[in-house]
C-alpha cells in the first residue's frame, strides 16, 4: 500500500491541529498531514492553511525515481507559495547552493 501512495503523491502538507480541537478528543493527533500528486495541489491547501492561521510544514515525499526530499517550513513558506514555476511542468527543484 505504501509504495502505491509514494508513486502516485509525490507532496505533503503537514498542519499543526489548534489545542482547543486536540484536547477535545484523546485520539487527535497533534498533526494531520495530507498528500497530493502535484506541487500546485499541495500549494493550494498550503496557502490555505496558511490563511487559516495554521502552522505547517510541506515537502516531498521519498520515491524510487525521487530520491532526495524537500522539506519547506517557516518564512520559505511564503516564498515557495508564491513562486510559479516558468512552465506547468510539476519538477522538483535542487536547493540553492549556498556559496
Amino acid at each position: 500500500m505504501w509504495s502505491e501512495r509514494s508513486a502516485t503523491n509525490r507532496w505533503f502538507v503537514s498542519v499543526e491541529m489548534p489545542r482547543q480541537r486536540r484536547l477535545a478528543s484523546a485520539r487527535t493527533a497533534a498533526r494531520q498531514t495530507k498528500t497530493f500528486p502535484t506541487e500546485a495541489e499541495a500549494k493550494q491547501y498550503a496557502k490555505e492553511m496558511l490563511s487559516a492561521k495554521n502552522k505547517i510544514i510541506a515537502g516531498t515525499l521519498l520515491s524510487a525515481d525521487q530520491p532526495a526530499r524537500r522539506i519547506i517550513s517557516g518564512s520559505q513558506l511564503y516564498h515557495w507559495i508564491e513562486h510559479e514555476e516558468a512552465n506547468d511542468r510539476d519538477f522538483i527543484s535542487p536547493p540553492p547552493s549556498r556559496s
